[in-house]
C-alpha cells in the first residue's frame, strides 16, 4: 500500500520529470536540484526517499508559483505606468496643439511662443540630442 508521499510523487510524475530535465540540463545545479535529479532517477525509492522527495517537489512547485506570481505583478505595474505614460504624453500632445493653434491665430501668442522655444533651446531645456530636431523652430 503506497504511503500519502508516494501517492503525492506518483500524482506528480510529470512534474518530476520536467524537473529532472530541466535540473540535468543546467550547468551548475545547486544541491536541491542535484538531490531533485537523484531521487528522481532513483529506481527503487524507499520510504525516507519518497518523504524527500515529496518535500522537494513541493518546494519547487511553491517556486515555480512564486516566479509566476513575481511576473504577473511585474507585467501589471509595467502596464500601469505605460498607461501612464500614454496618459502624459497624451496631455502634452493636446496642450501643445491648442498652445500652437493659438499661436497661429494671435500675433502676441505667436510672439511668446516663439520666446519660450528660444529661452528652452539655449537654456538646456532642449536636450543635445534632440536640438537637430527642432533648430528650425527657433531659426537656426
Amino acid at each position: 500500500m503506497a504511503n500519502a508521499n508516494e501517492e503525492y510523487i506518483n500524482n506528480n510524475e510529470e512534474y518530476l520529470d520536467n524537473l529532472v530535465k530541466r535540473f540535468r540540463g543546467f550547468k551548475s545545479p545547486n544541491d536541491t536540484q542535484k538531490l531533485i535529479v537523484l531521487l528522481g532517477e532513483k529506481d527503487n525509492r524507499n520510504d525516507e526517499d519518497n518523504r524527500k522527495l515529496s518535500i522537494l517537489l513541493k518546494a519547487e512547485k511553491k517556486a515555480d508559483q512564486l516566479v509566476k506570481a513575481r511576473a504577473n505583478a511585474r507585467k501589471l505595474i509595467d502596464a500601469e505606468k505605460s498607461k501612464a505614460s500614454k496618459a502624459e504624453v497624451r496631455r502634452k500632445i493636446i496642450w501643445m496643439s491648442a498652445i500652437e493653434k493659438m499661436a497661429s491665430e494671435d500675433d502676441k501668442s505667436a510672439h511668446m511662443l516663439q520666446q519660450l522655444r528660444v529661452k528652452a533651446f539655449h537654456e538646456g531645456y532642449v536636450s543635445d540630442r534632440d536640438k537637430d530636431a527642432v533648430k528650425t523652430d527657433v531659426g537656426l
